[in-house]
């Protein structure tokens, strides 16, 4: 099969493993009742008094914004999204960054990204979420967090992907680099130019396999909420350290 394919090129043969896991995370952490991103002032579009509740109006606000930042040319409904409904105060609005945002969205429909774009992917990549939600996902830091730990744990063909610096600080208590690298068990990272690509081809499949849809933005839901919480349970309860 065609998905089946994809996954095994992307997970290895340990997909199976891979996707009970994710399922069972899905019925333990209900996204319709734990994902809480308070959606700041300001919106640009409305949202109907009738869709009630954080994780609706979140899925609302990015099923219906497209069109909105399309005719969006002064950018300034994409620095709305990184700097308030994102929280990346640090994303200043200026010429550089207005071709910073120019430069990611041309390669973003190119298929591969710059170094200069994957270093800011943290934020780039949520415009991409809203430019078209049903393909593109955010490369949360604590969203990778997550994804890489499962991969490692239930993939037979560890391929990672590179973790953005974050800002939770229960995740940044944990170098997962380090703690593959010292595993002495094989592994690499996808490339820059790649990694986000791949990234989002992923979430597509996994979140098929697991909630019925190739909505990418249900796993990323999924992964960043389970990062503080059932990821770092998991690898407080897999991982020892013993020095000689």
């Amino acid at each position: 099969m065609k998905l089946q394919s994809r996954l095994i090129s992307l997970l290895g043969n340990g997909m199976n493993t891979m996707i009970e896991y994710l399922k069972e995370m899905a019925r333990n952490i209900k996204l319709e009742t734990e994902y809480r991103w308070e959606l700041p002032t300001g919106l640009p579009i409305d949202i109907p008094v009738n869709v009630i509740g954080s994780f609706s109006q979140n899925i609302y606000l990015k099923e219906n914004l497209a069109p909105v930042l399309e005719q969006d040319n002064d950018l300034s409904i994409h620095y709305w999204i990184i700097r308030d409904w994102g929280g990346i105060r640090t994303f200043k609005v200026g010429d550089r960054n207005a071709e910073v945002i120019k430069t990611f969205k041309k390669e973003v429909q190119r298929g591969k990204l710059t170094r200069s774009s994957f270093s800011s992917i943290s934020s780039l990549s949520k415009l991409s979420s809203f430019w078209e939600p049903g393909k593109y996902a955010i490369y949360d830091s604590r969203a990778v967090f997550s994804l890489n730990w499962v991969i490692f744990r239930h993939s037979n063909d560890k391929q990672l992907f590179p973790q953005p610096v974050g800002r939770n600080t229960a995740v940044s208590k944990y170098d997962t680099r380090t703690l593959f690298a010292l595993s002495g068990i094989a592994h690499q990272y996808h490339s820059h130019k790649t990694a986000y690509h791949n990234y989002c081809t992923l979430l597509q499949d996994l979140s098929e396999k697991v909630y019925g849809t190739r909505k990418p933005y249900f796993v990323e839901m999924l992964l960043f909420l389970a990062a503080p919480t059932k990821i770092i349970e998991d690898i407080e309860k897999s991982v020892t350290v013993k020095i000689d």
